[in-house]
């Protein structure tokens, strides 16, 4: 619980950290990977901060990793607002992310059938964790889909195209 406190507190100050720093002026690509950086070495306030003038700027990958560490520091709000600007990029972290928003109603009203709009969409664009849940969708048939074994087979066959191989148990 403390540690949950204390991430939410790094968090609130990363919001309301000023939002200039060293390199502020960078291409979005460079302040995205700052961003990246200060975030795989722990320090998600910088990450945060650095990350917020290229979301702003509508630079999508920025937005999306933003709205990943709101959601996980229960920004939840903001993090729909920006998984919803990068998915009208066609991010696919970002469409698989609001995807699962709606299916759960967590920051956005829960709405199945957009669950699934944006879950194919992501799929379509080639990411594999949408895929693997369209084709779990199809066979037991849940998010109001009706069960569906060759739309199931589709995109498990998909995921074997796309996901590198792996040896079966006790082979070399």
């Amino acid at each position: 619980m403390a540690s949950l406190r204390l991430l939410r507190a790094t968090m609130l100050a990363a919001l309301l950290a000023p939002l200039a720093l060293p390199g502020a002026s960078a291409a979005p690509e460079d302040e995205h990977r700052r961003g990246l950086e200060a975030y795989h070495r722990g320090d998600v306030a910088a990450a945060m901060t650095i990350l917020r003038a290229p979301a702003r700027a509508g630079h999508a990958p920025s937005q999306s990793l933003l709205a990943f560490m709101l959601d996980r520091g229960d920004f939840v709000d903001e993090a729909a607002q920006l998984y919803a600007q990068a998915a009208a990029q066609d991010d696919t972290e970002a469409l698989y992310a609001l995807a699962n928003f709606h299916l759960t109603g967590r920051g956005v009203a829960k709405d199945e059938k957009r669950a699934v709009a944006l879950f194919s969409k992501a799929a379509d664009l080639g990411h594999v964790p949408s895929m693997q849940v369209l084709a779990d969708a199809y066979a037991k048939g849940t998010m109001g889909l009706a069960p569906d074994a060759a739309q199931s087979a589709h995109w498990r066959a998909r995921v074997a195209e796309l996901r590198p191989s792996v040896p079966a148990k006790g082979a070399r």
